[in-house]
């Protein structure tokens, strides 16, 4: 057991010494001369000598852009391509106002309102959102909590391209209405 103990120890003193700190060679880095197109590497500045120097990156010259105009061997110069001139809206032209950003973070205030969103449009096809069950689900999955839901019927025009008189009815939190508005609802007067 003896022998097992003092070639143990004999193998981790061979082992520390081999594993140890050896002396690193200092090398100054290259340097680059000055009137190269490419940078180069410079030595550190002197500040601490306990702190190994690092080499520092120079960045290339900057040199200033070529008009095309003026770019050299070309004694035309580059034509200017010319814009197409900007088209007049026509007379009486009502620009669409943009709808609100979705707000990402919607705080509740704790004030419930109800909001509206027409079923369908008349002479329409089928509806965009076919059932109630569908309208609470968008609006839960664009993240507006829905405190209550309902059908309602209102008095609209009776032509082509009327809303119906069926509407969605939900009742959600006022500081959720901005998102609301982006997704085509409307708040009840």
């Amino acid at each position: 057991m003896k022998r097992f103990l003092w070639l143990l120890t004999a193998i981790l003193w061979l082992t520390a010494v081999s594993c140890g700190p050896t002396p690193v060679e200092e090398e100054s880095p290259t340097e680059v001369p000055a009137d190269s197109d490419g940078g180069g590497l410079n030595e550190a500045p002197e500040a601490d000598p306990g702190v190994f120097p690092r080499a520092t990156l120079t960045p290339p010259p900057v040199s200033e852009p070529i008009e095309p105009e003026t770019a050299p061997g070309s004694e035309d110069g580059y034509p200017v391509p010319e814009l197409p001139p900007a088209t007049a809206l026509p007379e009486g032209y009502v620009a669409p106002t943009p709808l609100p950003s979705l707000n990402p973070y919607p705080e509740a205030t704790g004030n419930l309102i109800w909001i509206l969103k027409p079923v369908g449009e008349q002479c329409a096809e089928t509806p965009a959102t076919p059932d109630l069950q569908t309208a609470v689900a968008d609006m839960v999955a664009f993240g507006i909590p829905v405190e209550a839901s309902e059908m309602t019927d209102l008095p609209v025009c009776s032509a082509c391209g009327c809303p119906t008189s069926a509407h969605f009815r939900l009742q959600i939190d006022s500081g959720y209405l901005g998102n609301a508005q982006v997704l085509g609802w409307f708040e009840e007067e």
